[in-house]
């Protein structure tokens, strides 16, 4: 799918309902549902994350720290493995952006852009925090996950696109660590590949009232040379979550009335 209008409507609204843990009380309900006065497994309080975040802070296309907004992509340290895969890429972002046979597979298919993508669109998402699980619902795409606390992966997870994810909180963090991924992702904007060997570790925590840091680990010794961190800043939003649907047939119209305009100079009827 070349979904390029999803990249043009940055924001929308649309009314959003909050999702409270049943509780007794309808205070303690909502209490959970923020987080406040919850505990984590070790008996310490946990940090509250509840709230709609989105966009704030500088841009950052990939998660590579030494080049966060994707100038120089082929300098990412990829194997043999990758770099041959990433030279077959056409993505519609980064210093190689392209309308040209695109081969992005969310805007072409609208495949689920995975778990260290997502985060790179200019969308939002919203924690919702219980005693033992912990749920992410992502703005684009309507996408959303959940992630129980204090359990240990399965043995033999099967590959999927978001993962087989587990949680814990660590001091002011939340930290969730994601395996068993199929390798039909895009790493990131840029085109950076993966494998299913990909291992993903997120941390999140909040720098300030408004402000929530994630720092994204990647580890797969498949398509990479060693394990990087990248670092990116939401800032928390009253905006309801809005209506990001992946269309096809919205994208084959913009696809003949706006891309093919601007690669070819043709009229499109």
């Amino acid at each position: 799918m070349r979904n390029m209008a999803l990249l043009i409507a940055l924001f929308g609204s649309a009314m959003a309902s909050p999702m409270l843990y049943s509780q007794s009380a309808a205070a303690q309900g909502a209490a959970v549902a923020s987080g406040a006065g919850m505990k984590s497994a070790a008996g310490a309080q946990v940090p509250d994350l509840s709230r709609n975040w989105g966009p704030g802070g500088k841009t950052v296309n990939n998660w590579f720290p030494d080049d966060p907004r994707g100038q120089h992509p082929e300098k990412a340290p990829m194997t043999p493995w990758a770099e041959a895969k990433f030279k077959t890429a056409h993505p519609p972002f980064g210093a190689d952006a392209t309308f040209e046979a695109i081969n992005d597979p969310v805007q072409n298919y609208c495949d689920p852009p995975g778990v260290s993508r997502i985060y790179l669109y200019p969308w939002e998402f919203k924690f919702i925090q219980t005693p033992d699980t912990v749920y992410i619902l992502y703005e684009y795409t309507k996408m959303w996950r959940a992630i129980p606390l204090n359990k240990e992966h399965s043995k033999d997870p099967d590959s999927t696109w978001l993962g087989e994810s587990v949680g814990k909180y660590d001091g002011d963090a939340l930290v969730i660590d994601t395996i068993g991924f199929n390798d039909k992702t895009w790493l990131d904007h840029l085109g950076h590949p993966h494998s299913e060997a990909l291992h993903l570790i997120e941390r999140f925590r909040r720098i300030d009232n408004k402000t929530l840091e994630l720092q994204m680990t990647v580890d797969d010794p498949k398509a990479y040379t060693k394990t990087f961190t990248g670092t990116k800043t939401f800032k928390a939003s009253d905006s309801p979550l809005g209506e990001g649907i992946c269309s096809m047939s919205e994208s084959q119209e913009f696809q003949k009335r706006v891309i093919d305009l601007s690669t070819t100079g043709k009229s499109q009827k």
